[in-house]
């Protein structure tokens, strides 16, 4: 008679999804630990439980310091042109004619405040009257957003169409509103704009 062949354990899950020996015996089960591994075990357990918690808290911290300095995106004057290059210029005032035409009209208000923002720059007068005559056709917003290149850019245009407007009219307010949404300013950076230019959203 033949002796019957020993039947061999079947693969766990884990040896049919990452291979291994089909034939090899499972491991023993390791010994219950004594009570001092177990508070030993405990406490690595409690400490690694914990990371996630300090990680967090030193997100806080470096966000927290981060906002106390987020004057530095901020100039003192961020609808004064002086200093600006001529490209700068040419975004940020479409980004005024842009802003005061959002009510459907531009005003004779509207318009002094664009060419007194001009004045300040140090383009010459014939790039002064190119400008100021763009002004009457406005280029599409989102033309002019995707020119922002980055967060100190984002606060200026925010800021001379801040001062552009009417900031009490209901439609020049939805309108920084969405323009605030649309240049990803946080809302500290837009609450301090607003305070500077006497608005509150």
């Amino acid at each position: 008679m033949t002796q019957a062949k020993p039947s061999l354990p079947k693969p766990n899950l884990l040896t049919r999804l990452f291979g291994g020996a089909p034939d090899a015996p499972a491991p023993a089960p390791s010994p219950a630990p004594t009570s001092a591994g177990s508070a030993e075990t405990g406490e690595a357990r409690t400490r690694l439980g914990h990371e996630p918690v300090l990680h967090t808290m030193l997100a806080r911290q470096i966000l927290d310091a981060h906002l106390r300095n987020r004057h530095q995106l901020l100039d003192r004057a961020p609808a004064d042109f002086r200093g600006f290059g001529a490209e700068e210029t040419d975004l940020l005032v479409r980004a005024m004619a842009a802003a005061a035409h959002a009510d459907g009209e531009l005003d004779a208000t509207e318009r002094g405040r664009i060419r007194s923002r001009l004045n300040t720059s140090s383009l010459d007068e014939e790039d002064r009257d190119r400008l100021q005559r763009q002004v009457e056709e406005p280029q599409c917003l989102e033309e002019l957003i995707r020119r922002v290149d980055g967060p100190r850019m984002a606060a200026r245009f925010y800021a001379v169409s801040l001062a552009t407007v009417d900031k009490h009219a209901p439609i020049n307010r939805s309108y920084l509103r969405y323009l605030a949404q649309r240049l990803g300013l946080p809302a500290d950076l837009v609450v301090r704009l607003n305070r500077q230019m006497g608005l509150r959203l």
